[in-house]
């Protein structure tokens, strides 16, 4: 205690002038609005500085770990195929054949924009022209497919969801691919059904659902989620058929826009041969 006082002693006056300081400043800044409103300001936009950095650090490692995903999602999916290395380079992400130049390009993108609740659901990204987005590129997430874009701007695109009744997909199941029809029914956001899978073909609940070979707009092996539900219906040859997206759309804050590089040679070919 003695040595306390003898403390404040020593530093009396350096102890009264900061308190003086103190009582000055809280004067200036409650009895003048100018000096307030200044200060007040000056808070508010470093409070602003700093929240917006720490939302860009955030920002960038979830994109990183969503790269990271959809990296070990594809590495997974294509290990028994030709598309089989990745090379990440900025923010693209190169699906390479192993035998020849790059296939696909990968371009993350944010959602900006997005419905789950309506009979066609769509979502906006923060990737448009200038970043190579045309219209009909194959849109994932690091989960599995999530649409189709529709139109683009510069700077931004809309995309068709998965769960818009105008979406179909062919899906492929025990690596075959059914001609039918994936559609969304507007029951559930995480819910879709198949129509037209015959009876005799051997499925089973939990069997995964990808795409296929049957477009060029996505990479096939891209998941589109597990069988739920496999009915039989009465007086009829088909399987009624539900599945849980693999994409949880209402927790979507990252996708992935698939730019298939030799699309128009690939088309073109396929028209002449028609």
């Amino acid at each position: 205690m003695q040595q306390l006082l003898a403390f404040i002693e020593q530093r009396l006056h350096l102890i009264v002038f900061a308190l003086l300081q103190v009582i000055c400043g809280f004067l200036i800044f409650s009895l003048n609005p100018f000096q307030q409103a200044s200060f007040t300001q000056a808070a508010t936009a470093v409070t602003a500085g700093g929240n917006k950095i720490s939302s860009d650090v955030n920002a960038y490692f979830d994109l990183k770990y969503q790269n990271e995903l959809l990296q070990d999602q594809i590495a997974t999916q294509f290990q028994n195929s030709t598309i089989g290395t990745l090379l990440v380079a900025g923010d693209t992400i190169t699906l390479k054949d192993t035998s020849r130049r790059p296939l696909y390009d990968a371009v993350p993108a944010q959602v900006v924009y997005n419905t789950t609740f309506k009979a066609n659901n769509v979502f906006v990204i923060n990737k448009g022209k200038n970043h190579g987005i045309q219209k009909n590129m194959g849109v994932i997430s690091s989960e599995g497919l999530a649409g189709l874009v529709l139109q683009s701007t510069a700077n931004y695109s809309t995309v068709m969801s998965l769960l818009n009744t105008n979406m179909t997909v062919i899906p492929n199941i025990n690596g075959m691919d059914y001609y039918t029809k994936l559609l969304w029914t507007n029951e559930a956001p995480n819910k879709m059904r198949i129509s037209g899978i015959n009876k005799l073909e051997k499925l089973k609940i939990g069997d995964e659902v990808k795409t296929g070979k049957s477009s060029m707009l996505f990479p096939a092996g891209i998941s589109l989620g597990k069988i739920t539900k496999l009915n039989k219906k009465p007086k009829s040859q088909y399987y009624e058929t539900e599945i849980q997206t693999a994409t949880n759309f209402r927790s979507l804050e990252y996708v992935f826009v698939i730019i298939n590089r030799d699309i128009e040679e690939m088309e073109a070919l396929i028209t002449e041969n028609d």
